[in-house]
């Protein structure tokens, strides 16, 4: 886990680094950055899981920069530190997923809560996370859900990459074998299209979307994986 403290004042950042070092926080390194412009050219070398940011600062503000933090990275936990008790500048900073608003002087026994939370509900997104290529793999698959004929070959040549590598990389990843990834993305689009009531679709309509021509196959398949077959989960909807 790491930690970024952009503050203008160095004082602040010292004691900042010092207080999350003394709680013996699950902390790997902690960086410091005086302005915007070195914060984002740290985020540009090395991952970031959490960041306080100081809105009063030199070349480009704290909300400037989270902006422009969200730009490039949806995940990083983002903790606001302002001298403002001002609605406006806490309502902007919550348009842009900001965690925390934090007044200085910050409590420190606040300061401490709010930073393991931080590093908490970090660490729940670095378990979900799952690399680019895997996501690309998924998305793939999940635009290939009606083809009743999608095959690894297939990924394989809209990936550009061996068939070998792709297996290895979703067993590294999802601890899953390409058909396990196919058949579990088949049975979530058709747990969808059968909670889309408004859809009224009939069910052997709902096989095809997902790719199964054979609805007495497809019921198959959905009551392994879900436990109940496709009529008994639209009756329990």
């Amino acid at each position: 886990m790491n930690i970024l403290i952009a503050d203008d004042e160095e004082m602040i950042r010292v004691n900042f680094a010092k207080r999350i070092v003394k709680a013996k926080l699950p902390v790997n390194h902690i960086e410091l950055a005086s302005n915007g412009e070195e914060a984002l050219k740290i985020m540009s070398q090395q991952q970031i899981d959490v960041a306080l940011i100081d809105i009063n600062m030199p070349f480009k503000n704290g909300l400037e920069l989270i902006h422009e933090i969200r730009l490039i990275n949806q995940d990083i936990i983002l903790i606001i530190i302002s001298g403002y008790n001002d609605f406006k500048y806490a309502q902007q900073a919550l348009t842009e997923g900001v965690f925390r608003y934090l007044l200085k002087p910050v409590d420190a026994k606040e300061f401490i809560d709010v930073i393991t939370l931080a590093i908490h509900k970090a660490s729940q997104y670095e378990q979900d996370a799952h690399s680019p290529l895997v996501k690309r793999m998924v998305l793939q698959i999940q635009q290939n859900i009606a083809n009743e004929n999608y095959a690894l070959s297939d990924l394989a040549n809209s990936m550009q990459m061996s068939e070998g590598y792709i297996t290895k990389l979703l067993k590294k990843e999802l601890s899953k074998s390409f058909i396990d990834v196919l058949t579990e993305e088949r049975i979530m689009h058709a747990k969808k299209l059968i909670r889309s009531q408004y859809l009224n679709m009939k069910m052997y309509e709902i096989a095809e979307a997902c790719g199964y021509s054979n609805q007495y196959y497809f019921s198959q398949v959905f009551k392994r994986i879900v436990g109940v077959s496709p009529k008994q989960y639209s009756q329990n909807m």
